[in-house]
């Protein structure tokens, strides 16, 4: 019993371990304890074992025994790197650094060396032993991208943006052009672009539909309201507060310009960071928000009342007006039959709840209320619409995260038409 608990002490106090610094670093506290639990128990394991009798390898086999666990490793690496959002970059490093394992613990295994017979043979072992470690580290390291100063001094030296004289794509090309040179991208995500999860992914979040006065603000002034799910204290100051100093009125509006063009007709918007997402439709104050939306009381889009129509209570007054409260109800049928949904109203996809929301139904009172209101409070009017045959209070898991749109699709949609850019 003795022994058992000597062999199982290390796992569990570095399971402990790992589990308080996930807690403090906000990581997967779980996942980083059963890590460290696991490897330490294989190492308990190997030291365990009784010793084979000592036999030198050769280097060829020396190799061949170690190279299969490495390049296992080196796998495991660069998919757990990509995993937690590491930049290509790094999961190059990291895989780099596994073969320099490789190459040092076959030098641990190699024959032993003949005792030394002077201080020259001494001198020369160890400027040879640190010639090689050198090469092997500039070689690598040779690989991997440079600071380069005259790049970054260019950088600096690049004329101010001037929007005198441009106009919509040059707007928006000038204002990712901002983005990029303040390395925005190394805290935020857009769509599938960026190389972290230290701000929201912009795309998914779908900053352009907020209006211009709100963006700014969240540039100049980002500690006034902090984005949903980055409301720790490390994410809390990671957004810096001087760009309201280094960006030029024309620079921020180019900026403003690009994160509007951030939007997704097909997806409802996602909040939170990457492992621990969840869409508007289980934002509990996103539906509150939709449910003033919906009956009238938003002072924001005055003269939208869904419930006008669609009751208060989900029993509809007009005749014709969709029943939320009906599951299985279906599309309408003043749609030819080549433009209606076959699926019941359970199963819609987003972008069908968008589209029937913002372009309406011909020949009804449903208009096309997105040539009339901002699309921001269409989709908060949509999020809540469906908790009535759907309530908040009664789901047993959340509503499953999309996929990010690829570039490919987010270039359909223009060329289909589905954005409608005056009320965006």
């Amino acid at each position: 019993m003795n022994k058992l608990i000597k062999f199982l002490t290390p796992p569990i106090a570095a399971a402990i371990f790992g589990y308080g610094v996930g807690l403090f670093y906000d990581l997967k506290p779980l996942f980083l304890a059963g890590s460290l639990a696991f490897v330490t128990l294989l190492y308990c394991i190997l030291l365990a074992r009784t010793p084979g009798k000592p036999q030198e390898k050769g280097i060829v086999k020396n190799v061949l025994m170690k190279l299969p666990i490495v390049i296992v490793l080196s796998v495991i690496v660069w998919f757990v790197a990509g995993y937690f959002g590491f930049p290509i970059w790094w999961q190059i490093e990291f895989v780099a650094f596994t073969f320099v394992g490789l190459v040092f613990f076959v030098v641990l295994d190699l024959r032993s060396m003949e005792p030394e017979k002077g201080a020259a043979r001494i001198n020369v072992r160890l400027l040879g032993t640190y010639g090689l470690a050198s090469v092997l580290f500039i070689t690598i390291t040779a690989q991997l991208p440079q600071f380069n100063p005259e790049v970054e001094i260019a950088k600096l030296n690049k004329p101010p943006v001037k929007l005198s004289g441009l106009a919509g794509p040059e707007v928006i090309a000038a204002g990712r052009r901002v983005f990029e040179d303040n390395k925005c991208f190394n805290c935020h995500k857009v769509f599938w672009e960026g190389n972290s999860d230290r701000g929201p992914n912009l795309g998914t979040k779908q900053v352009g539909l907020f209006d211009e006065a709100y963006l700014k603000e969240q540039i100049i002034d980002p500690r006034k309201i902090q984005s949903p799910g980055f409301d720790d204290p490390k994410s809390y100051k990671a957004m810096p507060t001087y760009y309201g100093e280094d960006l030029s009125e024309d620079e921020l509006n180019a900026l403003v310009s690009y994160l509007k063009t951030m939007r997704d007709p097909t997806n409802i918007p996602i909040e939170g960071k990457l492992g621990e997402q969840w869409t508007w439709y289980d934002d509990p104050k996103i539906v509150e928000q939709g449910k003033l939306v919906y009956e009238g009381k938003e002072p924001a889009v005055e003269g939208l009342n869904c419930s006008v129509c669609h009751g208060t209570d989900g029993i509809p007054l007009m005749t014709g007006a969709l029943d939320f409260r009906n599951a299985n109800n279906k599309d309408s049928d003043k749609f030819p039959a080549g433009e209606r949904n076959d699926k019941v109203l359970k199963d819609w996809p987003d972008a069908l709840w968008y589209k029937r929301v913002t372009q309406g139904v011909p020949g009804t009172p449903m208009a096309a209320w997105g040539t009339m209101f901002p699309h921001l409070y269409l989709w908060k009017a949509i999020a809540y619409e469906r908790t009535f045959h759907d309530p908040l209070e009664q789901r047993a898991s959340k509503v499953p995260i999309p996929p990010i749109p690829t570039e490919e699709e987010i270039k359909r949609w223009k060329d289909d038409g589905l954005f409608m850019d005056p009320l965006l």
